[in-house]
């Protein structure tokens, strides 16, 4: 099992021994041997606010001492729903479950059952949990009948798409797509791309269902869809709104919620949905960032330390294409611009790997993979990012092999 219980945990993307963090707090994680890393992973997005934030941690103690599972519905819940239904116009109903990829599983089902269809099509390097219906071809154990249900085209590309729809519409449930690619790296949509998915969507009857497990709250208060204005039928939510603890949620109008057991004929359940602790967590989170509104210095320091970065790259002689939106983004190795899964599979990842490795000995700890996004937060701060640079410095003429990798 390679001593993780997820793979990118395991470092082999990007060479050597996987860490063992026991500690985090602000923008910092200490490992079992005492060593103190700058964070850029933040709980691979999920920790907006930083480690240990303490509203976060007086609301889960308040929680805990309420008791860890009650078995039966609870007031926070409501809260929370009430909280995201507030941030995110499309959304009046909202079911928790206790992962993104369940959240996205019962998306799924959803749209099946309300469309009386049973494809999916999906976006080539997008990743929406490890459910079989969306992991066709990623994976083994994948029935081929399973595995047939799902057509995948390349993201950002409208002619294969449109190809796509025009072909299997009346077979066709939903698209399914990460609003903002943040598993092949960070990969903007190009402009008008999602409002044409959202037409061509509305025009076949397909259900369109955004998931915003990464971007909600990430990229505003409204996440991605108000960003970009576009209204997706509906929406998959984890990682921020958990506040660091396990958490996903599915979120649309009533019309298509209602279809939703017990209230109708899709079945979703679960002990753990709507955790009070997860609950807990969450409120503290969402109700520090309406009250704080920290999107705009976040995005300025995403910004200064993107362009540092590039700097230093330039000046070390090494070609890396910068791709970030909000708070988050990715360095990618390439001499060409990436606006799709195949040209970021088409990067140095050898490079990218020396690069992190560097990093991490200077005390900067990113995501062991190419393609995941690096995560600011609201606690890191200007004296951290000229930090980042400077080491940044050594480790790109380590990707030159100038220095000891």
């Amino acid at each position: 099992m390679g001593g993780v219980n997820s793979p990118v945990r395991a470092f082999r993307q990007i060479g050597g021994e996987p860490l063992m963090l026991v500690r985090g707090e602000g923008a910092e994680v200490v490992d079992t041997e005492g060593r103190t890393f700058l964070d850029f992973i933040g709980g691979w997005g999920a920790l907006i606010l930083g480690h240990t934030h303490p509203a976060i941690v007086t609301a889960l103690r308040r929680a805990l001492s309420a008791g860890s599972l009650l078995g039966l519905t609870h007031p926070a819940e409501v809260e929370l729903a009430r909280l995201i239904a507030d941030a995110v116009p499309s959304v009046e109903q909202v079911r928790f479950t206790v992962s993104g990829t369940e959240a996205c599983m019962t998306a799924v089902r959803l749209a099946r059952a309300h469309t009386n269809r049973t494809k999916v099509l999906t976006f080539a390097g997008c990743y929406h949990g490890h459910g079989d219906s969306l992991m066709a071809g990623k994976t083994a154990g994948i029935p081929e009948l399973t595995a047939a249900e799902t057509l995948t085209v390349p993201f950002n590309d409208l002619a294969a798409f449109e190809d796509a729809v025009q072909q299997r519409s009346r077979e066709l449930a939903c698209v399914i797509i990460e609003p903002v690619a943040a598993n092949m790296g960070v990969v903007a949509p190009e402009p008008g791309y999602l409002a044409r998915i959202r037409e061509v969507t509305r025009r076949h009857g397909v259900m369109l269902v955004f998931d915003e497990v990464v971007t909600g709250f990430r990229l505003g208060w409204g996440g991605a869809q108000e960003r970009y204005g576009i209204t997706p039928d509906l929406t998959t939510f984890g990682k921020i709104i958990g506040g660091g603890l396990p958490i996903g949620a599915l979120g649309g109008p009533r019309r298509i919620m209602r279809r939703l057991a017990p209230e109708g004929d899709v079945f979703h359940g679960g002990t753990f949905a709507g955790h009070p602790l997860s609950m807990a967590a969450g409120i503290a989170t969402l109700n520090e960032l309406k009250a704080r509104s920290p999107y705009g210095p976040m995005e300025r320091l995403a910004e200064r330390l993107m362009a540092g970065l590039a700097r230093e790259a330039e000046r070390a002689g090494v070609p890396v294409r910068l791709n970030g939106l909000g708070s988050m983004f990715t360095l990618f190795f390439s001499s060409s611009a990436i606006h799709n899964f195949r040209q970021a599979g088409a990067s140095r990842r050898d490079r990218f790997g020396r690069w992190a490795s560097s990093l991490r000995r200077q005390g900067i700890l990113i995501p062991p993979s190419p393609f995941e996004a690096l995560f600011l937060s609201a606690v890191h701060s200007e004296e951290d990012v000229d930090r980042t640079i400077r080491a940044a410095r050594h480790a790109f003429a380590s990707t030159r092999g100038e220095l000891d990798a």
